[in-house]
């Protein structure tokens, strides 16, 4: 009876647990407007502290963190200004590519009806262009304008975050437990989130430079709005880049031909592949230490729970969650499934 008794309640405190965690769930996926704005603020705090490392060759702290804060103002500004810049542009000009995409549907309802494919060529005469902006310019002007509503908002909360770290720091330095979890590895979870998100900006950046050159040389015009869009795109795992191209191949389709579409594709193929699959996992492998398919899974969960902020966020929340579930014992084997195999063999 006793052990039957203890079984009741080991599968009780396990329902009341994946309970909790549906229950958590659903909590960050409605109080989305006050979540992500403190993760936002929390992973640029935690990009931003190796700024205060500097206070170890001699940097005064204050000075270190007036810096840090500084830059913190600094990227949140340039982001805000550039973005707003490059898509009030494109708004301006979008006019004048509705002369370019009927005369681009007249021509391929001709080939198709040359053909003798007259269902194909009848979807693409009904085809309403009005429809499709508004169904990508609704959704898209929707989630900037939440994105710098909540600049602000992320600003302020990070400038606080940097402020108050070396007071948490100290806080830390004295105990070797925080509840339940080893400080010792928060802090390298930190570390993991750190380098990746650090190594990740790296190739952002350059992926956007390359894509800006690639737009420009193409003759396509609009670089600026390419290159932030694949550099804030190639956050986003595995997909990212592959989303950021489907706009610029599609305009570059409308206005300029197949052939400089063509151009245009096969060259955001070869900077995917440099830096995609090339350079990229090199460098930041061993910062998340996740199975290849756990970062396409994350993405889906992330972006499922907390929206597209979650889809960029995706790899360095699951990096947490790893770290923190290694701490315990009832939650190790999620720790192991996350992990990389290179981590399982070791």
């Amino acid at each position: 009876m006793l052990a039957i008794g203890a079984r009741s309640y080991a599968s009780f405190r396990r329902m009341v647990r994946v309970a909790a965690f549906g229950v958590f769930l659903v909590v960050l996926h409605l109080g989305q407007p006050i979540v992500i704005p403190v993760l936002l603020a929390t992973l640029i705090a935690i990009s931003l502290s190796k700024i205060l490392d500097l206070t170890k060759k001699g940097l005064p702290y204050w000075a270190a963190v007036l810096l840090a804060c500084l830059a913190a103002v600094a990227v949140v500004t340039a982001l805000g200004f550039l973005t707003t810049r490059a898509a009030t542009d494109f708004a301006l000009a979008f006019g004048q590519y509705r002369g370019d995409f009927d005369r681009l549907q007249v021509e391929s309802a001709s080939w198709l009806w040359s053909q003798g494919l007259g269902i194909p060529a009848i979807a693409v005469e009904q085809f309403d262009a009005a429809e499709l902006v508004r169904g990508l310019t609704v959704p898209g002007l929707t989630l900037a304008l939440s994105v710098v509503s909540a600049g602000s908002l992320v600003l302020l909360i990070t400038v606080f975050l940097v402020v108050e770290s070396g007071s948490i720091a100290q806080k830390l330095r004295g105990t070797d437990r925080l509840g339940r979890l080893d400080v010792q590895a928060l802090k390298a979870a930190a570390l993991d989130v750190q380098r990746y998100l650090l190594i990740k900006t790296v190739t952002s950046a350059a992926t956007g430079l390359l894509v800006a050159g690639l737009t420009s040389a193409v003759g396509l015009g609009h670089s600026l709005l390419f290159g932030l869009f694949a550099f804030i795109l190639n956050y986003i795992p595995s997909i990212g880049s592959i989303l950021a191209s489907i706009p610029a191949i599609a305009l570059c389709l409308l206005t300029l031909g197949w052939l400089p579409a063509f151009g245009l594709a096969a060259g955001y193929f070869t900077i995917n592949l440099l830096i995609g699959i090339v350079i990229e996992p090199r460098w930041a492998g061993q910062a998340t230490d996740l199975s290849p398919s756990v970062v396409v899974l994350s993405m889906v969960f992330w972006g499922f729970v907390l929206g597209p902020i979650g889809a960029l966020l995706s790899v360095p929340l699951t990096i947490i969650v790893r770290m923190t579930a290694a701490q315990s014992n009832e939650w190790s084997w999620l720790a192991m499934l996350l992990s990389s195999p290179r981590s399982a063999r070791g």
